[in-house]
């Protein structure tokens, strides 16, 4: 920066009421920190949708499933050869085996369909759903079931009432057709993952419940992997190397198999949401165009002695380019704090929730990331100095002796 420009910059930023409190300045400050404010906000609230998903679709699935490639059950003996076979690899913090069977739930009015998730709580594998069970008993006793809380909610259920399971079984074929096997089951827990699809269809039950109501010989549908926390992004390279040793007899399939596409389109969405509202800050790059022609006609004066005492237009350009420019750039800053304010306190309020049926989830979460928070500055800069730079272009058409002659 030459002496000429620190010059008019100093004695610029030394007068504020004369330059900085411009009705015309004011509201494009107020602009731009509105628009940077309102796409901050936007980007912090899908990134914390998006990764709130992530987490819930990570803690409430496997990272990595196991079935019979004919989709049989999966004997005991061979559930344990299994166990121990693949437990060896170090990427592997737990495996679960479980019984899954659909089933129908029916309250006073409604039925409902439901997924029996049958575990073995009295063998040596951990319950991974434990974590999720929100209020009454962790394990259900011989005879009971832990419920979904929506699904709890749909129903009309909650603790100590009794759940009726319908379903059918092949074996229980007469010469009138296929009659419906009805239970009835106390409930004993709830259970919420945060996974509205889950927390409204999933219904926990022990192992040998299950298999004496389906009339099932012992066994499992299938594994549930769960990989170490550093391994998880690589379940699609583990799953191909856990087929290898379990051979073409099982089916192996990673979590993207099933949650990669939903993800990808709520990454997708973000990016869309961050255009959009790239075009608030072009909107309020409007208010710097009229900002700065503003400051041109009222510093004819000082332009017209400048370029008499030999200064260029470039020279003149880039004074107000900096003069305009740095508060530009404070106001970007001042939009990304009140964007983290804003997103903060949408995440504190009470009065809206997301609808779980729609958005998969139902609590809305910000996360504020560095990266996210440079490419709006950046954004948000280029657009803003584009907007100053047109404006200025009419100094080169300016002649001295107009300006002299017309002050």
């Amino acid at each position: 920066m030459d002496k000429l420009s620190t010059f008019f910059l100093t004695r610029y930023l030394k007068a504020p009421k004369r330059n900085l409190l411009r009705f015309s300045f004011v509201f494009m400050i107020l602009g731009i920190i509105l628009s940077v404010g309102i796409l901050s906000a936007g980007l912090n609230l899908f990134e914390g949708y998006e990764r709130t998903l992530k987490d819930v679709l990570l803690g409430t699935f496997p990272h990595i499933t196991l079935t019979k490639a004919n989709l049989d059950n999966i004997s005991n003996d061979e559930t344990d050869s299994l166990i121990t076979k693949l437990s060896k690899r170090d990427e592997i913090q737990q495996i679960t085996p479980l019984l899954s069977y659909p089933v129908m739930t029916a309250g006073k009015e409604k039925v409902r369909g439901a997924i029996l998730n049958a575990y073995d709580f009295n063998g040596k594998q951990p319950f991974p759903q434990a974590k999720y069970i929100q209020k009454g008993k962790k394990i259900p006793a011989k005879g009971e079931v832990i419920i979904g809380k929506y699904l709890a909610k749909e129903l009309g259920k909650d603790i100590g009432d009794t759940l009726k399971v319908v379903f059918t079984r092949l074996d229980n074929i007469s010469a009138l057709g296929i009659f419906p096997s009805e239970y009835y089951l106390p409930i004993a827990g709830i259970y919420s993952s945060g996974f509205y699809e889950t927390d409204r269809s999933l219904v926990l039950t022990n192992i040998t419940d299950a298999e004496y109501m389906l009339n099932a010989k012992p066994g499992f549908s299938k594994l549930e992997i769960r990989l170490k926390s550093k391994d998880i992004e690589k379940a699609p390279e583990i799953a191909q190397l856990l087929q290898t040793i379990v051979g073409p007899e099982y089916s192996v399939y990673p979590w993207q198999t099933f949650s990669a596409g939903l993800l990808h389109l709520v990454e997708m969405e973000k990016w869309l949401i961050f255009i959009i509202f790239c075009f608030l800050v072009l909107i309020a790059g409007i208010n710097v165009i009229s900002a700065v022609a503003t400051i041109i006609l009222d510093k004819k004066n000082e332009i017209a002695v400048l370029k008499t005492l030999g200064a260029n237009s470039a020279s003149i350009k880039r004074i107000l380019c900096l003069q305009v420019g740095l508060s530009a750039l404070l106001a970007i800053i001042a939009g990304l704090v009140f964007g983290a304010l804003l997103s903060w306190g949408i995440e504190k309020q009470n009065f809206y929730q997301l609808k779980g049926d729609v958005y998969f989830i139902d609590s809305l979460n910000t996360s504020i990331i560095p990266l996210n928070q440079i490419i709006i500055f950046v954004v948000s800069s280029v657009l803003i100095f584009i907007c100053i730079y047109f404006p200025l272009k009419q100094i080169d058409k300016m002649e001295i002796i107009e300006l002299l002659r017309n002050p």
